[in-house]
């Protein structure tokens, strides 16, 4: 029982108790945190009591008896909030967040927060006052992040489930180095009420799952408007296509620049799957992505610092951030309104693409998962940064125009490490997303292969 929609359905039909499934997360959870460090805490207790009380009741929800984590950013009553930043350490939350809520409501049983790099400030999960995460399928290798626990935790097989975070590519990135599927939504369309902010601005939560068949069961399950959530976007998503014949594609030329050659065969390939399922495919030069982080930092660090002020100097929290928060600090307002005007030229050509197509097809990252010492990558064109932005290339631009993505596994280098694609779509489309790649992954067999170990 790989998947949530396995475990929903065995649960369902009697096959397997809530107990039963939540005992074998919970032993499987501490093995791995041996060898992975995927996880802050472990609650077994409380989901122990969780999953016996789902097991005396009726159904509760689409999620019933599931067991599930969510990222240390995420209010959880009675357990720390920390952000895996020593500062909050002694944070206990009060209520849950407004998504843990929302899984609770659903029927699933929280049985673990995740770890992830500090305040989620970065896309490697090396840097936490829980220590680094490793990559399941190479633990010499970074398992992305900011959300790395959530990724290590769904690809080895911990839990079908792990709710992440995404605000330059924080859910899309360790699905894509973890081999595992990341939905990022459309910005405002899940409640952030709850959630340790980082930019809330792009601020977006998301699950990590076994498949794109699971994103959608749980996008389902936790999506809507929160009057309580300032952020929170009132909207009527479409109505999913019935099949994907004759459904558009298009691939923007500057997305596949500055690409690693596995990449660039990955989505070759994808494009190849898609066209023999009946999607049509077009290609398009598209914005110009050059230059894109160094755009949009003073956005996201201006938003950071705001609200952080007393972190900036605070010797508890790493040099590394403290260092992102100074330059957050020093940001004007003339620089901070420069970076949203130019996601706001971005967001326009990006939906003048999506005219005339139904999804956007692209790479999640531009390489696999760097090793942990490795702290630049050779790719066609040029050289890349590992640690401090160069993973956010192709998903960055998603977060700072608000639309959503959807990470999905697209095969494996030579030496087995995870590929990714990455399709985007308008404003709430997350099921027309999860549908394409459902049958991307009905045709496929990616999302299904595990780590060595």
């Amino acid at each position: 029982m790989r998947t949530l929609a396995e475990q929903v359905a065995a649960v369902a039909d009697g096959a397997v108790s809530s107990v039963e499934l939540t005992e074998r997360a919970l032993a499987s959870a501490h093995a791995a945190q041996v060898r992975l460090n995927a996880f802050t805490t472990i609650l077994d207790e409380a989901a122990l009591a969780e999953a016996r009380e789902l097991d005396a009741g009726p159904p509760a929800g689409p999620l019933h008896g599931v067991p599930v984590a969510v990222k240390d950013l995420y209010d959880v009553r009675g357990v720390a909030t920390t952000g895996c930043c020593a500062a909050f350490h002694d944070r206990v939350a009060s209520r849950d967040s407004a998504v843990v809520d929302a899984l609770r409501e659903a029927g699933a049983v929280v049985v673990a927060k995740t770890n992830q790099h500090e305040l989620a400030c970065g896309t490697t999960t090396q840097i936490s006052s829980f220590g680094p995460v490793l990559n399941p399928w190479d633990t010499e290798r970074v398992p992305g992040g900011s959300s790395g626990g959530s990724g290590a935790a769904v690809a080895a097989g911990v839990v079908a489930m792990a709710m992440g975070s995404d605000t330059g590519g924080s859910i899309r990135i360790p699905a894509s180095f973890c081999g595992v599927t990341g939905l990022k939504p459309t910005h405002g369309a899940i409640s952030t009420r709850g959630m340790m902010p980082m930019t809330p601005s792009c601020d977006t939560a998301g699950p990590l799952a076994a498949s794109a068949e699971d994103c959608l069961i749980v996008w389902r399950a936790i999506s809507g408007f929160d009057p309580d959530d300032a952020w929170s976007v009132a909207a009527t998503p479409p109505l999913p296509p019935e099949r994907v014949e004759r459904l558009r594609l298009t691939i923007p030329r500057s997305f596949t620049r500055l690409l690693h050659p596995e990449v660039r065969r990955a989505l070759e390939e994808a494009a190849t799957t898609f066209a023999s399922l009946g999607l049509e495919l077009d290609e398009v030069e598209g914005p110009d992505l050059d230059g894109t982080r160094e755009r949009f930092l003073p956005l996201l660090f201006a938003e950071t610092a705001h609200r952080y002020p007393d972190l900036v100097s605070d010797e508890r929290v790493t040099p590394q951030t403290r260092m992102l928060l100074g330059f957050g600090a020093s940001v004007s307002g003339t620089e901070y309104v420069a970076a949203r005007e130019a996601a706001q030229r971005l967001r326009r050509d990006l939906e003048w693409l999506l005219t005339s197509a139904d999804a956007l097809l692209v790479p999640t990252t531009p390489f696999p998962a760097p090793g942990v010492e490795e702290y630049e990558i050779e790719v066609e064109g040029g050289t890349l940064d590992t640690h401090t932005g160069g993973a956010t290339r192709f998903t960055l631009p998603i977060n700072v125009t608000g639309l959503p993505g959807l990470s999905l596994p697209a095969g494996h280098t030579p030496e087995g490490l995870p590929l990714s694609i990455q399709l985007v779509g308008a404003p709430f489309t997350e099921e027309t997303l999860c549908v394409i790649g459902a049958a991307f992954q009905a045709a496929t067999d990616h999302h299904t292969h595990l780590p060595p170990n």
